[in-house]
């Protein structure tokens, strides 16, 4: 009978579902970046090789020294699914690397508008900030 119940309005949806795992991912990751005392570090000093970027390139993070360093030369939106799959490193040591590089993908695709601009925040140059701000007829604090 509970059953039943359970599914009068019939089972929950893959999508659903799916929303809500990565929903709980990203609050997992955001207490991580507010709570750890993790610094975002934006830099250009990453190691090149032949023929293009080496591994570790768009960024590391360093665990012990409580430090993620993102590559400030790539897009900001690279950089947010950088800074993404940083967190999940830590949040999920375990993981391979493949289901890292994926996840932070999926998650990136579904963030809401007030989720990328949180991630946005931490991962922006401060003149890339004041472009955003000017484009869109805002001022910024002064």
């Amino acid at each position: 009978m509970k059953k039943q119940l359970r599914y009068a309005l019939g089972p929950p949806s893959w999508e659903t579902n799916t929303k809500m795992k990565y929903s709980s991912i990203f609050s997992r990751l955001k207490k991580i970046l507010l709570d750890s005392g993790y610094q975002v570090i934006l830099t250009d000093r990453f190691i090149r090789r032949k023929g293009g970027l080496a591994r570790g390139s768009k960024g590391y993070i360093l665990p012990d020294d409580l430090k993620i360093f993102i590559n400030k030369t790539i897009g900001v939106n690279d950089r947010v699914v950088t800074l993404i799959h940083e967190l999940l490193h830590e949040a999920y040591p375990g993981w391979q690397e493949q289901q890292v590089d994926r996840t932070s993908k999926r998650i990136f695709n579904r963030l809401t508008v007030p989720q990328l601009g949180f991630l946005q925040f931490f991962v922006m140059l401060p003149g890339e900030i004041k472009a955003m701000l000017k484009s869109n007829q805002l001022s910024a604090a002064r």
